[in-house]
């Protein structure tokens, strides 16, 4: 469970860096979703209990909807989509931990 999370913040940093490169504007939302998503997958390789997992995605979860929110205020079209992805990803993720726990 642990790999799957640190595999999906490396894709959140590959998300970061192409959405920071093509608006050359740096969303620190989007920073702090990746750094968020790589300490919860050393979280929940430590506690290995699938709860704390649920919890933590659920809260980077409101981080990207919140981000989602806040994008339709730039009006960047590439800021909106990498969250709309984020949004899907996330909730896809939730529902492999329920299946998983």
């Amino acid at each position: 469970m642990h790999r799957a999370i640190a595999t999906v913040a490396v894709f959140k940093l590959l998300i970061f860096l192409v959405t920071f490169f093509t608006t050359t504007n740096l969303d620190p939302i989007l920073l702090v979703n990746f750094i968020l998503m790589s300490i919860s997958a050393i979280i929940v390789r430590s506690v290995q209990e699938g709860e704390v997992a649920l919890v933590l995605i659920a809260l980077i979860l409101l981080i990207d909807a919140i981000g989602l929110f806040l994008s339709f205020i730039t009006l960047s079209f590439t800021i909106i989509l990498a969250y709309v992805f984020l949004l899907i990803w996330d909730i896809q993720i939730l529902l492999l931990l329920r299946q998983m726990i």
